[in-house]
């Protein structure tokens, strides 16, 4: 996987959860700079070594402060490269904790229950992160930035959660809703597609693989 590739599969179903406004919290400045210095491994995240290195500087930071929410964010990228999902889903976990109103984290945790064979839990987490989803939606408005973001996550969590033909009825709403967009290869359009018609078991490996729907 390249690292752009990587890099995409790690932001698919996040951005809502860093775009939100916790209660303020002033980071440590020496868990910022070893921040910094793991995120320079970025570009060799291929190479096991850079990503061992990576998740030891971010452990040191999230040591120094146990509520640093990009650390452990960060540090998820690197354990999905290793496929150390028991550790990821461990950092995810303390995510929720962190953001416990954002509805993609359970989602993504979700997903890495059913990643390590835990369905039961991944059930629990994908009807939460829908719950959540679903709050938000029946006080959205259309013309909200964050609209067509959120109904793509409800209708991925309908999926992972056996709500195919549910799913695929506001997939093609809000597909034949988006205009197109060729000077960005209509890539919202080609996403939304991609996520029709497919099973549990498909989506996760979509997610993570996200260069097969820009094909």
């Amino acid at each position: 996987m390249t690292t752009l590739k990587f890099i995409a599969t790690f932001l698919l179903i996040t951005l809502y959860a860093c775009g939100q406004n916790p209660a303020k919290h002033s980071v440590d400045p020496a868990a910022i700079q070893l921040n910094g210095q793991a995120m320079t491994l970025v570009p060799y995240v291929d190479n096991a070594d850079s990503s061992n290195k990576a998740i030891f500087l971010l452990d040191k930071a999230t040591e120094i402060d146990s509520s640093y929410f990009l650390g452990y964010s960060n540090k998820l990228m690197f354990y999905y490269q290793l496929k150390q999902f028991d550790k990821a889903l461990l950092t995810n976990n303390k995510l929720v904790q962190l953001r416990p109103t954002a509805h993609d984290l359970y989602l993504r945790s979700g997903m890495l229950y059913t990643q390590l064979g835990d369905t039961t839990n991944a059930k629990k987490y994908f009807t939460k992160g829908l719950t959540i989803c679903n709050s938000v939606l029946d006080t959205m408005t259309k013309t909200n930035r964050d609209y067509v973001m959120l109904t793509t996550n409800q209708a991925i969590a309908l999926i992972l959660l056996g709500d195919i033909q549910k799913a695929n009825i506001i997939l093609k709403v809000l597909y034949d809703n988006q205009p197109d967009d060729p000077d960005f290869d209509n890539v919202e359009k080609k996403y939304i597609h991609s996520l029709m018609n497919k099973d549990c078991k498909e989506i996760i490996e979509l997610l993570n693989n996200p260069d097969k729907y820009s094909r």
